[in-house]
């Protein structure tokens, strides 16, 4: 892998933060007015030292995490992956043994006192917004999966800073930052992965306590890390077996309070470990209220989770594009690097444009997801607020699908630019194709996630409906563009074709060139936004042009395709 400062070397990255991206509107809505730092003058509480008091002090601020985050990713995991991955875990006696290299890269991680990147101040964490801590992720990713799933597991129990009560909050936040905890996102079991309405794992109630019973599968870093604390959120049945979603229930159950029966073995993720977890008579600790643990608490926890992959997705297909380019820069063949052969210089400009078009989605979703969320924490819900709380809901799985999709296509691209050599172990193209191709499975599949879409997208196209204003105010912005416009109304041929058709299998199945074409539009839309910005809009405007002659190809085609059916 590439040896470097992954924030500094990475261009597009750098011009998103430094020019694209609106701070002052991201900072005014997660900092509220600059409360934490007035609350800190106020109390002098250490959680709230950092925070800044200014734009200026916010911006210094989210530098400093994305450089730190950037310095260890790139100068010291991504040199340590390849050996990582080869090592593997072990699986003794119960439990799982991490690869000593990778716990020296996560100390380095801790050292830096970057895992807690997920939470508020409030409780300790560092107090960032979507946008930032999207941005490290997708630094750490593009160092090496495994050890960012690790180190960054912690971050799922930011459901726990919305929906449990104050004092589990006090309790576990806390006390999971200080002691570097694991977490597991305790759904999935052997016979129901993404059907989680029929979930069988029980929970009873005995002496105002609760006990599961059950067995979980897929369960990541469940184990902890080499004898490190670690929680499950465990969605179990409290009610009858029949209550479907509406049964289940959301519990922290510790890891002294369940077993590790065994460990998966994966294509990819080698040193990600993937447990099957055994719960007897397990306490578990209530969050929230009773029956909620789906239909609210889960369901809200996918934004964040979507979002995550949306991130990874980029980190993968971004190292792909720089170990691609230098490859194809140093190696010579017919006289010439092989750059300059336009078969391959061709395979490269899509892989950078298409990096482009699913930063800006990651962004942009982060960014949206931020808007309701902030004014959830703040407790100044809006109509405004509502309504990006609905453009999120469609949004994310929109981000998660594409990225996903994207990143195995791209890294496939790259691996192609490597030709032979890709395919041997010699070079991390190997490893970056196959830990790529769990990102369009896992946290929900790619047709889960058009699944979640569809509903937003069409009835968002509705006259008045909130997702056709979402586009409207992106194009009102970006102003005159002759193919976006033609990809407009292409897709709006697409979700008419879509709705004609009576047979409901029929629309379930043809649902996945709708989501699409909503992508593509969207994408464009964002790539014209951040050129707005940019100080070298000639450039972005080529690579721009390009994306959008191809969105237009895969939004007609879609619409034969549903006029075909």
């Amino acid at each position: 892998m590439i040896q470097s400062n992954y924030f500094a070397d990475n261009a597009d990255l750098q011009q998103h933060f430094s020019e694209l991206v609106d701070w002052h509107d991201i900072i005014s809505t997660y900092e509220n007015g600059f409360v934490d730092a007035a609350e800190y003058q106020k109390t002098k509480n250490p959680r709230y030292e950092m925070a800044p008091a200014s734009d200026d002090e916010a911006l210094q601020y989210y530098t400093e995490i994305l450089n730190s985050c950037g310095e260890i990713a790139g100068m010291h995991v991504s040199q340590a992956a390849q050996a990582i991955d080869r090592e593997g875990l072990k699986f003794e006696g119960g439990n799982v043994v991490h690869p000593q290299k990778m716990m020296d890269v996560i100390q380095k991680y801790r050292d830096a006192g970057l895992p807690p990147i997920a939470f508020r101040r409030k409780y300790g964490g560092l107090g960032l917004p979507g946008v930032v801590k999207a941005m490290a992720s997708e630094l750490m990713y593009r160092a090496d999966t495994s050890t960012t799933i690790a180190m960054g597991s912690m971050g799922l129990a930011g459901i726990l800073e919305k929906h449990a009560s104050e004092e589990a909050k006090e309790k576990w936040i806390p006390k999971m930052i200080a002691e570097n905890y694991c977490v597991a996102m305790g759904l999935s079991e052997p016979d129901f992965g993404s059907d989680l309405p029929s979930v069988r794992t029980k929970a009873v109630q005995r002496d105002g306590k609760w006990y599961l019973t059950g067995t979980k599968r897929f369960q990541t870093v469940a184990c902890g890390l080499n004898g490190g604390p670690a929680i499950m959120l465990a969605l179990a049945r409290t009610g009858e077996g029949s209550s479907g979603a509406r049964g289940l229930s959301f519990f922290i159950v510790e890891r002294k309070d369940y077993k590790i029966t065994g460990i998966e073995k994966k294509l990819g993720l080698k040193a990600s470990a993937t447990c099957e977890v055994a719960l007897e008579d397990a306490p578990g600790e209530l969050v929230g209220q009773e029956g909620y643990g789906l239909v609210r608490y889960v369901i809200g926890m996918l934004n964040g989770a979507r979002m995550g992959i949306a991130s990874q997705g980029v980190g993968l297909a971004q190292a792909a594009l720089m170990e691609a380019k230098k490859y194809a820069a140093e190696r010579i063949q017919f006289g010439k690097p092989i750059a300059e052969i336009p078969a391959v210089a061709r395979l490269i400009s899509r892989i950078e444009r298409e990096v482009a078009a699913m930063r800006c989605l990651m962004i942009e979703g982060a960014t949206i997801v931020d808007r309701y969320q902030c004014a959830e924490f703040h407790n100044k819900v809006t109509e405004d607020s509502k309504f990006w709380e609905k453009i999120a809901n469609t949004i994310t799985p929109i981000s998660k699908y594409y990225n996903s999709e994207m990143c195995n296509d791209l890294v496939d691209d790259a691996l192609q630019v490597f030709g032979g050599s890709g395919y041997t172990e010699d070079y991390d193209l190997a490893r970056l194709y196959r830990d790529a191709r769990i990102t369009n499975i896992y946290d929900g599949t790619t047709q889960i996630q058009v699944n979640a879409a569809i509903g937003g997208v069409i009835a968002g196209m509705a006259p008045s409906g909130q997702w056709r204003s979402y586009l409207d105010s992106l194009t009102k912005l970006i102003g005159k563009n002759d193919t976006i416009a033609e990809i407009r109304t292409k897709f709006e041929d697409v979700v008419t074709a879509w709705r004609s058709f009576e047979d409901r299998d029929l629309k379930e199945g043809m649902s996945f060139e709708v989501v699409e074409s909503a992508a593509r539009l969207v994408n464009s839309l964002l790539l014209e936004k951040a050129t707005l910005r940019a100080s070298n809009k000639a450039e972005r405007a080529r690579l721009n042009a390009a994306y959008h002659t191809d969105s237009l190809a895969i939004v007609t085609g879609n619409l034969i395709r549903l006029k075909a059916s």
